[in-house]
């Protein structure tokens, strides 16, 4: 028999002889055990089922041709069905082959663990970034012999850093494994999905004939990712934003289909939420201003180019300004004022809104704290927080730090809250009591566009609550509306929380809110956010 590899390190080293039309003629106990059997001569016995017939045949075609010893490694068939991958040296000796056989089943399985870790997500389990661009290839190579057209779809979770922060990581790993089934649910067996990003997927349609056919598919990937989500006891409907590229019009490679993708979704993003999209050339420049607004963003923090306008909120019944609203700008050198809607998104995606939130806290808080000086005491000074950074565990410390810094006293700073931020109750009700145990006023701010019923706000302690312009524009043409604002005003004075009524433009709406004994009031009826020195007269003559 063929003596054993002295390289190899593994510890049984099963020896044979086999005739060459198949049949064992001889075997060690080593041979048996590798391959399952409880001696070598019930191995014996069992003929040679132990190898596959096809992988029989193309050993044996090529062993006449070797004259020297040869290494091969087979998948053989254990006793139990399992399979062995071992590392055969054999040798041709007349109408027979002699070998040595090598059990390397640990090494090979653990190559093939290695493989798939380097090729999938370990989350979701879906193919990664690396796996999906040979998806791609392969897709586009059948198109360019058969014809036809491969479409990739990236598909966007909105607002996946909300989710992350109102109900944690946990919570947001299942809604991605959640998304990643419904997905795998919508396509065929011949098409491809995979794990872009933290919160991005890509679809990968094969032999698609027409935008038709491809829409139909983006609508019904939609509608299976809206549907609500049941997980550790909260109801989450998570929307996405889908972007869509086809070849060969948009490329005819994966990178640049990957790529207008993408920038379709974010088309996608900016029409609304929530909807498909297809690739348009203009996108890519929209794509590239994105780019330079999140670099003239980094460049007007380092400048300094942010301010501060406030706009008063009225108590019309005494005709004084309890609360002055503090509403960023950005006072760029070409452009001119320009309010945070109009940029804000893209400091969320530069990452550069908790420092900016930062700036805002403590230029606030500066302000509020001269005013005081100036002896306007009774005057608050309020900020809106987004829903992102509302949930950024570093908030309660930057709010805190902003108060401290500026001396003021902390109940003459107040917290706007948008209320679709405190959909999670439970989470949102953490946070909120977190700043509450600080002393500032909390205030939810556009109440009624959706988020929080009025059991909800029970669990919540609210100082606060604004009613969200929309309701305040119709209240005096719409009965619905009306009714509305009246059952939030009910509701807030039952609760004991102060009310005021946003985007009051116009003498009837202001009549009518008075009359349903609503007192406090903001808009451009009362005045247009002006920077502070223009309030600094409208203060002082309402304290003499």
């Amino acid at each position: 028999m063929v003596a054993p590899s002295p390289a190899s390190s593994t510890d049984l080293v099963g020896l044979f002889r086999q005739r060459l039309a198949g049949p064992l003629v001889e075997c060690n106990e080593s041979c048996a055990r590798i391959l399952g059997y409880g001696s070598r001569q019930e191995l014996l016995d069992g003929g040679f089922d132990y190898v596959n017939a096809s992988d029989f045949a193309a050993i044996t075609a090529a062993l006449p041709d070797v004259r020297e010893l040869w290494n091969v490694e087979v998948a053989l068939r254990k006793k139990d069905g399992a399979v062995a991958w071992v590392l055969q040296n054999l040798r041709v000796t007349g109408d027979e082959i002699e070998g040595a056989m090598f059990d390397v089943t640990e090494q090979r399985l653990g190559v093939q663990k290695l493989e798939y870790q380097a090729q999938h997500d370990s989350l979701t389990h879906l193919p990664n970034r690396t796996l999906i661009v040979d998806r791609i290839n392969v897709a586009l190579a059948r198109t360019k012999r058969h014809g036809g057209s491969v479409a990739v779809l990236l598909l966007d979770l909105d607002h996946f850093e909300t989710i992350n922060s109102a109900f944690g990581h946990g919570i947001a790993d299942r809604v991605l494994v959640a998304t990643a089934d419904r997905l795998a649910d919508c396509i065929r067996i011949e098409d491809a999905l995979g794990r872009f990003g933290s919160d991005e997927f890509i679809i990968v349609l094969a032999d698609t004939t027409s935008e038709a056919d491809v829409g139909v598919v983006g609508q019904r990937i939609l509608e299976a990712v809206a549907a609500p989500l049941a997980i550790g006891g909260h109801e989450i409907r998570p929307t996405a934003s889908l972007g869509v590229a086809m070849s060969p019009g948009d490329g005819d490679d994966p990178e640049a289909l990957m790529q207008r993708a993408m920038t379709a979704a974010f088309g996608a993003k900016e029409r609304g939420r929530n909807r498909y999209h297809f690739h348009q050339s203009e996108l890519n420049s929209r794509a590239l201003e994105r780019t330079a607004l999140i670099a003239g963003l980094r460049r007007a923090l380092d400048r300094g180019e942010f301010e501060l306008h406030y706009q008063p909120e009225v108590n019309v019944q005494t005709g004084r300004i309890e609360c002055i609203e503090a509403l960023l700008r950005w006072r760029h050198p070409d452009v001119g004022i320009i309010p945070a809607a109009d940029f804000f998104a893209a400091a969320e995606q530069g990452q550069l809104d908790a420092t900016i939130t930062e700036w805002v806290l403590l230029e606030a808080a500066r302000q509020a704290r001269e005013w005081h000086n100036e002896g306007m005491r009774n005057l608050r000074v309020a900020v809106n927080v987004s829903g992102t950074q509302f949930y950024d565990r570093g908030l309660a410390g930057r709010v805190k730090q902003a108060v401290l810094v500026s001396g003021l006293d902390s109940g003459a700073f107040e917290l706007e809250i948008a209320e679709p931020a405190l959909a999670s109750t439970a989470r949102a009700s953490l946070v909120l009591n977190e700043l509450h145990d600080i002393g500032v006023q909390l205030a939810i701010d556009d109440y009624g566009s959706g988020g929080c019923s009025f059991a909800d706000l029970k669990q919540m302690p609210v100082d606060t609550l604004k009613i969200a312009p929309a309701f305040v524009h119709n209240v005096t043409h719409r009965a619905d509306d009306a009714a509305i604002v009246q059952a939030m005003i009910t509701m807030a004075r039952g609760l004991d929380m102060r009310v005021v009524a946003e985007g009051v433009e116009s003498k009837e709406q202001l009549s009518h809110l008075l009359q349903r004994r609503c007192t406090d009031m903001q808009g451009y009826f009362f005045g247009r956010p002006r920077p502070a020195r223009e309030l600094a007269d409208v203060l002082l003559m309402q304290e003499h």
